[in-house]
């Protein structure tokens, strides 16, 4: 191996440890926040966007579709529930009795 590419492994090597180190401290973390939730009902367990920002990278499109989805469904529930509620109320009038 020529003086470079020994160079670049252990590097490399250095690199892979950090890695290592973070992923550790991280999931201790994970470990405690786990532990303090069987303890208190206030803890929460933190989103995998939160934990691993650099690996789960929530775009803010994402976000935007997702509440508009939120929204879509919203509005879908209510329209449901006021057709329902305009059929009941016919059925009532009629002199139909529902159970």
């Amino acid at each position: 191996m020529t003086p470079g590419e020994i160079e670049r492994f252990c590097k490399g090597a250095i690199w892979r440890l950090e890695q290592q180190a973070q992923f550790d401290y991280i999931l201790a973390d994970l470990i405690g926040v786990s532990a303090a939730r069987m303890m208190s009902s206030k803890v929460e367990y933190p989103a995998i966007e939160q934990v691993y920002p650099s690996l789960f990278k929530k775009e803010p499109e994402d976000i935007q579709k997702a509440k508009e989805e939120e929204i879509r469904i919203q509005n879908s529930t209510n329209r449901f529930m006021e057709w329902a509620l305009k059929h009941n109320a016919k059925k009532r009038d009629k002199g139909v009795e529902t159970k």
